[in-house]
């Protein structure tokens, strides 16, 4: 008897050890996830049967997560995870309409071109709106994403534009002498000064092996792919918002535009506070006030508190994670639709 106790026993073990590493391998964010969503309310008529999505875009959008648990919406968005999100939400018909809140100073060409495709596919599929809310900015691929929707507003103050391709970064230490890793940081000492070479291709999108030069034909090969995308960049941006191409060149460049100058170049449909925004998407989906805003809510894993694995990951965790993503984005010097200096944001990788 003892010994059918114990097989038994080591049994359910074994089971549930195999369900939870199943549940490892198939857990990534919340949104990443095989398992269906689980939506959390937000505002509107909790017991409406009428819901619409909301999706946020808060920080830089990358491609995917490399981390297990996923990064929390406000550190870092990624593209591939908003495509499943709008895969599952044109399967159910409960939703009818999305939500899109950006704030952005934008970030990869995969992961912005990912979300715009993701968009446009879910308008063509289930013939329901998308209305996209600028909170505050929607930089460079905040925009190439944004034109997805059907429309879109920015509340006041907020900032939009910045449509321009940021290449390589390129230092050059001239002559270097000496490395200082000093407790007060690192530094370089060179007797020639320090170059940078930054390819970039947008009227006014520069503003804001390091011991080797690049050569002329290295910075040529990084210019030709870097107008290529370029141009991608201001065909999409201007079939989609139905703006003349030589516009977005020659007038509106990489520069960013208060809400009233972005509307007159079409790239928002107007000013709204955040509530007239969700109103209007409401109205679009012919459901008026009779709806529930939802989001996606993360979830950490399967069976949590059996394995340490499956612990939610802490703060620091999370932060650490997010940083690693930038920094291999950074390193990779690929082109990046992106607003501002895209070296700061991994910092510690050009210390040393």
């Amino acid at each position: 008897m003892k010994s059918f106790l114990k097989y038994t026993l080591a049994g359910v073990i074994g089971v549930l050890i195999g369900l939870s590493f199943l549940a490892c391998g198939r857990q990534t964010s919340g949104i990443q996830s095989e398992t269906e969503p689980v939506y959390k309310f937000i505002s509107g008529e909790k017991d409406s049967q009428n819901r619409l999505l909301e999706i946020q875009i808060n920080g830089p959008i990358l491609n995917s997560s490399s981390d297990a648990f996923g990064i929390p919406p406000g550190m870092i968005a990624y593209g591939y995870e908003i495509e499943r999100l709008l895969e599952r939400a044109s399967k159910d018909d409960k939703i009818k309409g999305v939500f899109l809140r950006l704030s952005t100073p934008g970030g990869t060409i995969v992961g912005s071109n990912a979300v715009f495709e993701a968009l446009k596919r879910y308008r063509e599929t289930t013939k329901k709106p998308v209305v996209a809310y600028i909170d505050g900015l929607s930089a460079s691929g905040g925009v190439m994403s944004m034109v997805g929707a059907d429309a879109i507003y920015a509340a006041p103050g907020s900032l939009i534009g910045s449509i321009g391709v940021v290449g390589a970064q390129l230092i050059y230490y001239d002559t270097p002498i000496a490395i200082d890793n000093g407790i007060l940081g690192g530094g370089i000492t060179t007797r020639n000064g320090i170059q940078q070479t930054i390819i970039s291709a947008g009227r006014s999108k520069d503003i804001g092996n390091p011991f080797r030069k690049p050569t002329e034909e290295e910075l040529r090969v990084l210019r030709q792919g870097t107008i290529a995308e370029y141009n991608n960049f201001v065909n999409q941006v201007a079939q989609a918002r139905k703006i003349d191409p030589k516009l977005i060149r020659d007038k509106m460049g990489a520069l960013l535009f208060d809400n009233k100058t972005a509307e007159q170049f079409k790239l928002i449909d107007g000013t709204k506070n955040q509530k007239d925004a969700i109103a209007d998407l409401a109205n679009r989906a012919k459901v008026g006030k009779n709806f529930q805003l939802i989001r996606v809510q993360q979830q950490t894993g399967f069976l949590p508190g059996l394995f340490a694995a499956q612990t939610p990951p802490s703060q620091e965790a999370m932060q650490a994670a997010a940083q690693r993503d930038l920094c291999a984005v950074v390193t990779s010097r690929l082109p990046m639709v992106y607003y501002g200096n895209v070296n700061r944001l991994c910092p510690q990788k050009l210390e040393h």
